[in-house]
């Protein structure tokens, strides 16, 4: 008889632990405007340490929410991106705080579609020219990404490419082709990796930067299998190099795959469905004042 009760008692103590996470799980809304506010007061603070306190708060929560399967509306949370690769194997959440002395950070978790969930740790301040670099998941070349391009070699082997908008120095601005991969090898994800044709065999991750006064874009067009870009100028000859003076000159380059390599072309042609609207600044990286 004693041993029927305990086992009734423990029965009932697993019921009610599990009625009570179900009656604890926040909802879609909850979580959502719970978010939402704790972006919007790091937005809204005024000085670092502030910025860093709420930051954290809401990364925290993020992480929580991705770790349990929490869903929450993405699309309400102020500067705050998501995305998913086209082959649905990964999701990425991405997001910046803009800093005094206008000093961006940038926070990113990748979760995986068996569950895997890889924190991005920016480190983009230590890294020096970062377009020769490849880089770990701990030390990130930080920047907001919208849109995601997966890509298979001759070889079978797989990696994605990353296109991202990084806030750089307030004066100038700058978009990145960045690249995602998981390395055998090594038993782990890397970022960056040698992808590109002459003349740039060399790098590992592109840049293209310009005036923050200025609109540029960068994007990937599916159709003939290219990345297009403003084609940038200086703003007049002896300001060649000094990219807070760079602009579009209304015409567009590219690099286009082929034989395992991305290609660099020029005057490339937009017109048509090939068009580049909404591809110049992400909403996401728009911090409110």
């Amino acid at each position: 008889m004693r041993q029927i009760t305990s086992t009734f008692f423990l029965v009932l103590v697993l019921s009610v632990g599990a009625v009570s996470q179900t009656i604890y799980r926040p909802s879609n809304i909850d979580l959502t405007l719970r978010l939402k506010s704790l972006r919007e007061k790091c937005l809204k603070s005024d000085n670092d340490k502030q910025i860093i306190e709420y930051n954290k708060e809401f990364k925290d929560e993020v992480r929580d929410a991705i770790d349990l399967n929490l869903e929450f509306e993405t699309d309400s949370i102020p500067s705050f991106g998501h995305i998913t690769s086209p082959d649905k194997q990964f999701e990425i959440y991405t997001w910046n705080i803009l800093k005094e002395f206008n000093e961006y950070e940038y926070f990113a978790f990748i979760k995986f579609k068996k569950g895997e969930v890889i924190e991005l740790v920016d480190q983009s301040r230590l890294l020096l020219s970062p377009e020769f670099k490849i880089t770990k998941t701990n030390n990130w070349f930080g920047a907001l990404y919208y849109q995601i391009v997966p890509v298979k070699n001759k070889k079978k082997e797989k990696y994605y490419v990353l296109l991202g908008w990084d806030g750089n120095s307030g004066s100038s601005l700058k978009k990145v082709i960045d690249v995602l991969y998981y390395n055998e090898r090594v038993g782990d994800w890397q970022m960056g990796k040698k992808i590109f044709g002459p003349p740039f065999r060399d790098i590992t991750r592109f840049f293209l930067e310009y005036s923050s006064e200025v609109n540029a874009s960068l994007k990937y067009h599916e159709k003939k299998n290219h990345i297009v870009f403003d084609h940038l100028i200086p703003l007049n000859a002896g300001l060649e190099g000094v990219f807070e003076f760079y602009v579009p000159d209304l015409s567009f380059d590219g690099f286009e795959f082929r034989d395992d390599f991305w290609y660099f072309i020029q005057n490339v042609d937009v017109r048509g469905n090939q068009t580049m609207e909404n591809y110049t600044t992400p909403e996401t990286n728009i911090r409110l004042e």
